[in-house]
C-alpha cells in the first residue's frame, strides 16, 4: 500500500494488461487508501478498445489524455448515443450505463478513467482476462 503519498508514478505500481489495453491503477483502496474514488491510466492501441459493457455500481468519467476514439454510451438501454472522443474531451458515464470505447486513430489512445466509487479496476486486477505485471517491470508487446 502507497500511504501517504501526495503523488503515485506508474513505475510504483503494477501494469494490468489484455489484448486490448495496457493500464495503470494509480488510486484505489488497496494503493493508497482512497475510499471513494479511484483512477486507473488506460491505452489502447489503433484499433483496439472495449466492447459495450457496464458499471452497475459506479459512476465514470473518462478525460482523454491524447488520440481519437468512437465513443458509445446508452443513456437509456436500447438508445445509444456515439460520438467521436478527442484530446481535452472528458466523459461522463452514469452508473450503470452502457458504454464502448475503441480507438480510431493512428495513435494510441491515453485516457484518465476516474470510478466512483471504486470497484471496477479490482475487478479487472482481478480478472482472469488480465495479465499483471510487478510495479517496475516492463510489460512484453508479444
Amino acid at each position: 500500500m502507497i500511504a501517504n503519498k501526495v503523488a503515485v508514478s506508474p513505475a510504483e505500481v503494477e501494469t494490468i494488461m489484455a489484448d486490448w489495453v495496457t493500464g495503470k491503477i494509480l488510486a484505489d483502496p488497496s494503493q493508497n487508501g482512497m475510499a471513494n474514488v479511484s483512477a486507473v491510466s488506460i491505452y489502447f492501441q489503433p484499433g483496439k478498445g472495449h466492447a459495450r459493457h457496464n458499471h452497475p455500481d459506479s459512476e465514470q468519467l473518462i478525460f482523454v489524455i491524447g488520440g481519437e476514439a468512437h465513443m458509445m454510451i446508452e443513456f437509456e438501454e436500447g438508445k445509444p448515443q456515439e460520438r467521436t472522443i478527442r484530446t481535452g474531451d472528458l466523459v461522463s458515464i452514469p452508473k450503470g450505463a452502457y458504454h464502448s470505447t475503441f480507438n480510431t486513430g493512428w495513435e494510441p489512445v491515453r485516457i484518465l478513467a476516474i470510478y466512483s466509487p471504486p470497484g471496477p479496476e479490482a475487478a479487472m486486477r482481478n480478472s482472469a482476462e488480465f495479465d499483471v505485471i510487478p510495479a517496475g517491470a516492463i510489460p512484453s508487446q508479444a
